[in-house]
Order: structure tokens, then C-alpha cells, then sequence
């Protein structure tokens, strides 16, 4: 209630590794997996410091009004601020997180309805599918 659509969009994100989670844990320094789908630079952390975080997962770094997208120390594209997406690790083939690798597989399969690979019908991966359908209806 009240939040801005970007707010909003970041908010899901941080939720989705909780609602679909994987059967790995995020690094210690990293913290809640959330971290590993996005990380958001505040206004008072060193632009240099998403440099030494422990994974090389995709981080956004907002202005007023625009995003930089980076990935480990690489920066790879500038979009709107209002244009948050998780579309990153898939457009860009990046390999997921164990630790949020279940939400990715997940979000591959039922939102950009992509056939998932054999190796990567994981225990966790079957339960929150069997969890979904239960969910949806199916």
C-alpha cells in the first residue's frame, strides 16, 4: 500500500527466495538470498563495495531515476529506474545461485514458459512446482 511501482517490484523480489526456496543456503556474507536474485545499492554504500560481495549475481545501482545493471565488477546495461526485472539471469545465461535457484527455475518454467533442463529437476525444484500447481488450481 502506497509504494511506487519499483518499490514494489523490489519488495517481490526480496519475498520470491522465501516462497520458492532452494535446498542451499546463501553464503553467510551475502545473507538473506534475496541478495543473490538482486542487490540494491543504497544512497550510503560505496558504489566500489558490490565489488567484494560473495557471488557474482546481477546488482542494480539506482539514481533518481535510472538503474545500472552490473554483474560481479562489469557493467552491462543503464535502464529506467521503473523497469526493475529478474529477466537479467535469463536474457544474459547466467548460471543461478544455488541459493535462489529453485525461484529462477521456477520463474523459467511457469512465467517465461521455457522447458527446464533434466539435470535440474531438482527434489526442491518438483516440491515447489507440486506446491505451485496446488496454488493455482492445477
Amino acid at each position: 500500500m502506497g509504494m511506487d511501482k519499483v518499490d514494489q517490484a523490489l519488495g517481490i523480489l526480496h519475498v520470491l527466495p522465501s516462497l520458492f526456496p532452494s535446498s542451499s543456503a546463501a553464503p553467510k556474507k551475502l545473507g538473506h538470498a534475496s541478495e543473490a536474485l538482486v542487490h540494491v545499492l543504497q544512497e550510503k554504500e560505496d558504489p566500489n563495495d558490490y565489488r567484494k560481495r560473495p557471488l557474482s549475481c546481477p546488482v542494480l545501482i539506482l539514481s533518481t531515476s535510472n538503474c545500472l545493471l552490473a554483474v560481479g565488477d562489469v557493467p552491462i546495461t543503464m535502464l529506467p529506474k521503473d523497469k526493475v526485472t529478474v529477466a537479467y539471469y535469463y536474457t544474459l545465461h547466467l548460471t543461478y545461485p544455488r541459493c535462489v535457484a529453485t525461484l529462477l527455475s521456477v520463474i523459467q518454467t511457469e512465467v517465461l514458459l521455457d522447458t527446464i533442463h533434466e539435470r535440474d529437476l531438482t527434489p526442491s525444484f518438483k516440491k515447489s512446482m507440486a506446491d505451485w500447481k496446488v496454488f493455482v488450481g492445477k
